[in-house]
């Protein structure tokens, strides 16, 4: 009985053999014709040739097939593909330095920071990375490979401000400085002694000296009262101070005081107005508008040609009395108390 059972199955399964490969070779054929069928027909020409005439009649002629030619290849057939490099032949090209757009594929927000900042050091990045891609996390050599800035530079502020870093932080953009940092002292020595000395004073030394030769109310603000949290901020004076004269621009206080020297009256032009005088020197001012002398008429300026001066009555109206009268009362003064209200006084 076994026997029989076992007789089947081989039979079944010998059955299910076949046909797997009937149907196969089935799909194979049927593919072929398919094939055959889109296949382009070869052009048979047909010509006709002239027969020699026969005893009997006219010549004939006879129809002769001719095959097709064989189709030739074309150039982009027969030319052999064209293979990437491989092996020892990768290290026969040419090698170009890598474009600050090839670097920027990585280092994106450096590369966006360069652009944004408009700074000098817009070039090649490969001009102070001569070194890269070697930072070895187990050596620590980051001091190594990194450009020192005196390398192009040189100690610029001197040999006590080595680490250029210690303020430009971001030496991508090296004019952004952090408020933060320019406000801490350090010790350096001014003229053999050593002395404590805002960070912001080793660059900006003119606005420095001038704060020290000239102190004032902005010597107790410091730098950050006026330009704020952003290296290079510029103020409005305004924003602080009244205007003198109403309609006032920012640029007509640069006229006569340096901010950093505010009390250090530059050389004003003669028609500077009376009002921007009488706006400090108000008694004064209102002794010139309640009295019409031809002083009055004038501007401040065209006596007193810088501030703090004083004139003398003489260098404009020479001696206009007597040389007895001059000889008695020598100083202008003594009849004429008061310049800016000139009839004489009664003592």
């Amino acid at each position: 009985m076994r026997k029989r059972i076992t007789a089947l199955v081989l039979t079944v399964a010998g059955l299910f053999l076949l046909t797997v490969i009937f149907v196969a070779c089935a799909q194979q054929m049927e593919k072929a014709s398919v094939e055959r069928e889109k296949a382009p027909a070869p052009t048979v020409q047909v010509k006709e040739e002239e027969k020699a005439p026969s005893e009997e009649g006219p010549p004939l002629k006879v129809a002769k097939v001719e095959e097709p030619a064989p189709a030739v290849a074309s150039e982009a057939e027969t030319k052999p593909e064209k293979k990437a490099p491989a092996g020892a032949e990768l290290y026969e090209q040419e090698v170009k330095p890598l474009t600050p757009a090839e670097c920027a594929r990585c280092h994106y927000p450096i590369f966006k920071t360069l652009k944004e900042s408009k700074s000098k050091h817009r070039f090649m990045c490969t001009n102070c990375h001569e070194k890269f891609h070697r930072y070895n996390p187990k050596k620590q050599n980051w001091d190594e490979i990194m450009p020192k800035c005196q390398n192009c530079h040189g100690l610029k502020h001197g040999k006590d401000f080595p680490n250029c870093l210690e303020c430009h932080k971001e030496p991508h953009s090296p004019r952004d400085i952090n408020f933060e940092t320019l406000l801490q002292t350090r010790a350096v020595k001014v003229k053999g002694k050593e002395e404590q000395v805002v960070l912001c004073a080793i660059c900006h030394k003119n606005e420095s000296g001038e704060m020290q030769a000239h102190p004032s109310k902005h010597n107790e603000v410091g730098c950050q009262g006026c330009h704020a949290d952003k290296h290079g901020y510029i103020p409005n004076c305004l924003d602080c101070h009244e205007p003198h004269v109403e309609g006032q621009k920012f640029e007509d206080c640069l006229v006569c005081h340096s901010p950093h020297s505010p009390k250090n009256i530059k050389q004003y032009p003669e028609e500077t107005p009376r009002e921007v005088c009488g706006s400090c020197h108000t008694e004064i001012y209102q002794n010139l508008q309640t009295n019409h002398t031809k002083h009055s008429e004038l501007y401040c300026a065209t006596c007193h040609v810088r501030h703090g001066q004083i004139p003398k009555c003489q260098d404009c109206h020479g001696l206009p009395h007597t040389e007895a009268l001059h000889k008695k009362f020598p100083n202008c003064l003594n009849c004429h108390i008061d310049p800016h209200n000139l009839p004489v006084m009664n003592r």
